[in-house]
C-alpha cells in the first residue's frame, strides 16, 4: 500500500472498493471511513497504478526492453500523522475475548423451542470461548466495527476520558466510603465496594493519575483487561473478589460502578471538603455531571469489549439509579437505562435460581439481591410512566435473598452458615435488625402484587375482575400482617431513637405497599369519588405520610430528594383523587363527605403539598431546582392544585377553575405540556383526567397561567407546618 499514491492530475487516488463502485472516497489512510462503515476494511487498499494492466513475467520476457520508471507528479496529499494512540502487537499465544466474538452468553429460560435445547451439546460448552486476537488487533477492530460505529481511536478516547476522572480519586473514594457507611438502599455488600475502591488507589499512585493524564500504556492495559472473560471459581472468597476487577486487574465495569456510586453519594448531600468552596457553588454540580458522563461511557465501552458478568449488572443498576436522580423518572434516559438493565439481567441469567446454585454462597445471595432490586425498579418506573413491565415474575424462579447483614455475607464461611441458621422459616433475621437485604425483600414482596394489579390495565372491570382485585387486596393485607413487627412503619418512630435513615426506609416501604391498595380502589371505583370512602382513606394516608417527611428536623441526613421521590410516586396521584373529590362536593349542592372524612383536612394537605412543590425549586439538593430534572413537573403540578383550591374556596358552586377543562365524566383534564408516549391504563394511577406523566392524566392548563397563588404559601413553614 502506497500512502502517497495519487492520480496523474495530482489529486489523491481513491481506494479500490470506492473506485470500482464509483463512490466518493475520503482518501483516509490506512483505511478510508467509507470502507470502515461498510465493514470491508480488509479489502480497502490504494493501488499504485489503478488503470495499469497487470503484467506477467512472460510479458516482460517477450521483449528485451527494460521499462523505465514512470515519472510521478508531486503529490499534494498531506502525510498521515498516524493513529492517535499507538497500536501494540499482541504477543504470540495471547488469547483475549470480546463481546462480539466470544460466545459466553448462556441461554436463559426460553422454553422447549430454545436453540440451546434443539442443538446437540458439545463437550466444554459451559466454558468461556476465547479469541486468538488481542482487542488492539486489526481483526478485533473490524469485528467491533460490525456492532458499533466507534472506531478504535474513539474507543481509546473514551477510555482516556474515563481514566482521567480518576484524577479526583481522593474525592471519589471519600464519597464511596460515605455511601457504604450510611446508605440503607445499597445492593452489593458494602465491603466489596470498599475493597475495590481501596485497591484502585494502587493504579492511581502507580500512574500518578492525580497529576498526569492517563498514559497510552494504562489505556491499553485496562482495555485488554476488560476484554478478558470474567471467571469466578466456586471457592472464591468475598474478600478476594476485588482482585479480579480492581487494582492491577481493574476493569471498566468496576470503574463505572464506583463512579456511579460516588455520584449518587454526591446527590444525596455528601460532599468532600474540596467541593464545598463557597466561592464556586457550581463545582459540585459540574463534578456530578462529570461522574455521570464517565460512568455512562463505561457502559458503552463494556458493551463493546466485555461479556456480561456480575460487575456489569452492578454497574448498569447503579448507573440507572444515578441517571434517575439526575434526569428524573420522566426523562427518556431513565426509560432506556431500565431496559438496558433488564437486558443485562436476562443475559447473565439472574432470573434463574440455578444461576445461583453453582456460585459461592456470598455471590448467590448478591445475585438474588441484584435481581430483586432490578425487578423492583422496573415496577416503579412502569407504574410511574404507565408503560409495560420488562421483568416479569412469570419468567423467573429466583428466590428472595436471605435477610443477612453485609458483614455476614462477606465474612468467612463459618460465620455465614451460622447466620443462616439463626434466620426464621421465612428467611427474616430474628434479632430485630434493619438490614439492606430487609428493604430489598420488603419491596419485592409488595411489588409482586403490583405486577398482578398492572395486568388489569386493559381489562374490563366486570364481576370476575372485581373478584380477582378483591382477592389481591385481601392477600395484600394479610401479607402486611405477616411481616416482622419492626419492619412495619409506626407513627412515633421519628420521635423515638430510630435513626432517621431507618425511619425514612420504613415510611417508603409503607407507601410502596399501600399504593397497591390505592390502585385497586381506583380500578374498583364506580361511584362519585367524594363518596368512595375506601379510596379517600387510602389517598389521605398516602399524601399525609409523604408530606410527613417535610417535618423531619434531623439534619444528619438530607431528606429533600427522598421526599420529592415519595411525592412524585405516591403523593401526586393521591392528591389528584382528593382534589377531584373536593371539586365534586363543591359542585353538588347539599352533598357532603362520609362522616369520617374531613374536608378541612383535605384542604390542609393540598395546601402543604402546593407549598412544598413551589419551595422545592429553592431548596438545595431537592432535585427540582431550576434546570434540574423535576423542576417543570413540580411547578406545573403546583399550578394545577392552586387552581383547584382557588375554585373550591371561591364564591359560587358554578365557578369553574380557570384553564381547567372537563372530561365526559366531569373529571379534571389538565395538560402539563409534557410530551410523552404513554402506555396509560385509565384510572390506574389515581390522577384520572390530569396530564401528569405516568399518572394517566388528561389535557388542558396551558403553561402561561398566572403563577400567583391565592393563598400566601410563604407563611407556611415547609418543615413544621404554619409559621
Amino acid at each position: 500500500m502506497n500512502v502517497n499514491s495519487s492520480r496523474r492530475n495530482g489529486k489523491p487516488a481513491s481506494c479500490e472498493p470506492c473506485r470500482l463502485n464509483k463512490t466518493k472516497c475520503d482518501h483516509g489512510h490506512p483505511k478510508c471511513d467509507r470502507c470502515r462503515q461498510r465493514g470491508i476494511e480488509d479489502r480497502c487498499f490504494y493501488h499504485p497504478a489503478p488503470l495499469t494492466r497487470l503484467r506477467t513475467i512472460a510479458d516482460d520476457s517477450a521483449t528485451d526492453q527494460v521499462r523505465p520508471p514512470k515519472r510521478k507528479r508531486p503529490s499534494q496529499q498531506i502525510p498521515d500523522s498516524g493513529p492517535a494512540f499507538s497500536e501494540t502487537s499482541p504477543t504470540q499465544g495471547d488469547k483475549l475475548a470480546d463481546a462480539v466474538a466470544a460466545d459466553v452468553y448462556h441461554p436463559g429460560f426460553l422454553g422447549p423451542g430454545s436453540y440451546a435445547v434443539l442443538l446437540p451439546q458439545e463437550e466444554g460448552a459451559g466454558e468461556p470461548r476465547e479469541r486468538e486476537e488481542s482487542v488492539a488487533s486489526e481483526r478485533s477492530d473490524r469485528e467491533l466495527t460490525h456492532q458499533h460505529t466507534l472506531s478504535k481511536s474513539m474507543r481509546y478516547r473514551l477510555a482516556s476520558d474515563v481514566l482521567s476522572t480518576l484524577g479526583h480519586y481522593n474525592s471519589i473514594k471519600e464519597l464511596v466510603l460515605w455511601y457504604c457507611r450510611y446508605n440503607e438502599g445499597g445492593i452489593v455488600p458494602a465491603q466489596i465496594q470498599v475493597d475495590a475502591i481501596n485497591a484502585l488507589e494502587y493504579v492511581v499512585d502507580k500512574h500518578d493519575l492525580r497529576r498526569k493524564p492517563p498514559s497510552t500504556q494504562l489505556i491499553e492495559q485496562v482495555l485488554e483487561t476488560t476484554s478478558r472473560p470474567f471467571t469466578i471459581s466456586q471457592s472464591l472468597e468475598a474478600c478476594d473478589f476485588h482482585i479480579l476487577c480492581s487494582g492491577e486487574n481493574v476493569r471498566f465495569e468496576m470503574i463505572g460502578f464506583l463512579l456511579a456510586t460516588a455520584g449518587r453519594s454526591l446527590t444525596f448531600g455528601s460532599a468532600p471538603d474540596s467541593l464545598k468552596d463557597p466561592d464556586n457553588k457550581d463545582m459540585k454540580m459540574r463534578f456530578t455531571d462529570e461522574l455521570l458522563r464517565a460512568s455512562t461511557k463505561c457502559l458503552f465501552l463494556t458493551t463493546m469489549l466485555a461479556t456480561v458478568n456480575d460487575v456489569t449488572v452492578w454497574m448498569y443498576d447503579e448507573n440507572f439509579l444515578f441517571t434517575v436522580m439526575m434526569c428524573g423518572y420522566t426523562g427518556p434516559p431513565a426509560w432506556r437505562r431500565i431496559g438496558e438493565l433488564a437486558t443485562q439481567v436476562y443475559a447473565l441469567g439472574l432470573h434463574q435460581e440455578r444461576k445461583c446454585a453453582n456460585a459461592p454462597t456470598w455471590l448467590a445471595e448478591t445475585r438474588r439481591r441484584v435481581f430483586c432490586a432490578a425487578y423492583n425498579q422496573d415496577k416503579f418506573i412502569s407504574t410511574f410512566l404507565g408503560r409495560p413491565i420488562r421483568i416479569s415474575k412469570r419468567h423467573t424462579d429466583t428466590k428472595l435473598p436471605l435477610d443477612l447483614a453485609d458483614k455476614e455475607i462477606t465474612g468467612d464461611q463459618a460465620t455465614l452458615e451460622s447466620a443462616i441458621q439463626e434466620l426464621d422459616a421465612d428467611g427474616w433475621n430474628t434479632k430485630g435488625s434493619w438490614l439492606r437485604a430487609s428493604w430489598i425483600r420488603l419491596r419485592h414482596i409488595s411489588l409482586q402484587f403490583r405486577e398482578e394489579i398492572l395486568e388489569f390495565s386493559f381489562v374490563k372491570i366486570d364481576a370476575n375482575a372485581q373478584a380477582q382485585l378483591l382477592d389481591i387486596s385481601k392477600r395484600l393485607h394479610k401479607s402486611w400482617e405477616t411481616l416482622p413487627t419492626h419492619l412495619r412503619y409506626w407513627e412515633t418512630c421519628w420521635e423515638e431513637n430510630t435513626p432517621p435513615t431507618i425511619s425514612l426506609m420504613l415510611i417508603t416501604i409503607h407507601l410502596t405497599h399501600w399504593y397497591n391498595e390505592f390502585m385497586i380502589q381506583k380500578l374498583l371505583d364506580s361511584t362519585p369519588t367524594m363518596l368512595n370512602k375506601a379510596l379517600l382513606h387510602i389517598s389521605i394516608d398516602l399524601l399525609s405520610k409523604s408530606l410527613k417527611l417535610g417535618s423531619i428536623r434531623d439534619r444528619r441526613y438530607d431528606i429533600h430528594r427522598d421526599m420529592l421521590h415519595c411525592l412524585l410516586l405516591f403523593g401526586l396521584p393521591a392528591a389528584s383523587v382528593l382534589a377531584t373529590a373536593l371539586r365534586e362536593r363543591h359542585k353538588t349542592t347539599g352533598s357532603s363527605f362520609p362522616a369520617d372524612i374531613s374536608r378541612p383536612e383535605i384542604i390542609r394537605l393540598l395546601s402543604v403539598l402546593i407549598e412544598y412543590l413551589e419551595a422545592a425549586a429553592h431548596i438545595e439538593n431537592s432535585g427540582a431546582g431550576l434546570g434540574e430534572a423535576d423542576y417543570s413537573l413540580c411547578r406545573k403540578a403546583a399550578k394545577v392544585f392552586v387552581r383547584v383550591l382557588h375554585g373550591v374556596l371561591g364564591s359560587g358552586p358554578a365557578q369553574e377553575e380557570e384553564g381547567i377543562e372537563r372530561t365526559a365524566e366531569g373529571q379534571m383534564a389538565v395538560d402539563l405540556g409534557l410530551d410523552f408516549d404513554l402506555f396509560a391504563g385509565p384510572g390506574l394511577d389515581g390522577l384520572e383526567g390530569v396530564e401528569l406523566p405516568g399518572f394517566g392524566l388528561g389535557a388542558a392548563v396551558n403553561g402561561n397561567g398566572n403563577d400567583a397563588a391565592v393563598v400566601d404559601w410563604g407563611q407556611w413553614n415547609v418543615w413544621g407546618g404554619p409559621a
